[in-house]
């Protein structure tokens, strides 16, 4: 008869703390950005309500909407680039996850660069008297943060998945980074419409 050695044991599944972990974040960063946009809602109610007849934005500034629906495209090409990462992750297609890499990491800094060129264009001033402008600067101010970050995650991810003998690995860290992407171009959505669409 027949022996046989131990068996070794089962590979456990990987935790998806990261996905788990980024998702309360990215509902975080949701609550954040709601509270901010109420009060912006509110307060230019509140304003035109009072101020019948006047513009919310103060007289001089120049708040136009073709720098922000540009960044809207921008943002809403790279949800595309984003999932192709993620796809070519998945089927250990290193070459195909460094290209989209690349790509939605450009357009992450295209819209940081256009963002840039928007606040010298404005000409928003902080101390004019009224709440449009710190309000406006708080809200596109803290989603270039979340920009910021969200490429900072990406690299992170991307670091992670192409050192690794098989991209699919790190496919939850990729995935996860892909949540809070996606996050951060639906906030900037809601801003683009609310802020410069219907100003």
């Amino acid at each position: 008869m027949e022996t046989t050695g131990p068996v070794a044991p089962a590979v456990l599944p990987r935790r998806r703390t990261l996905q788990v972990g980024t998702g309360f974040a990215a509902a975080g960063v949701l609550m954040y950005f709601g509270g901010l946009l109420g009060v912006y809602f509110s307060e230019r109610a509140d304003f035109l309500r009072a101020n019948p007849g006047q513009s919310w934005i103060p007289a001089g500034a120049r708040v136009e909407l073709t720098a922000p629906t540009v960044m809207a495209w921008t943002l809403l090409l790279s949800v595309v680039t984003m999932q192709w990462a993620v796809h070519a992750t998945a089927r250990d297609d290193r070459r195909h996850t460094l290209t989209a890499l690349l790509v939605t990491g450009m357009f992450g800094v295209a819209v940081i660069n256009q963002t840039a060129f928007q606040y010298g264009q404005m000409g928003l001033a902080i101390d004019g008297g009224s709440l449009a402008a710190p309000l406006i600067y708080t809200i596109s101010g803290s989603h270039l943060a979340l920009v910021v970050v969200a490429l900072v995650y990406l690299f992170i991810m991307a670091v992670r998945a192409l050192t690794a003998p098989r991209t699919s690995v790190h496919l939850d860290g990729m995935s996860a980074s892909a949540v809070l992407w996606h996050a951060m171009v639906f906030v900037y959505l809601v801003i683009w419409v609310g802020l410069f669409v219907t100003k």
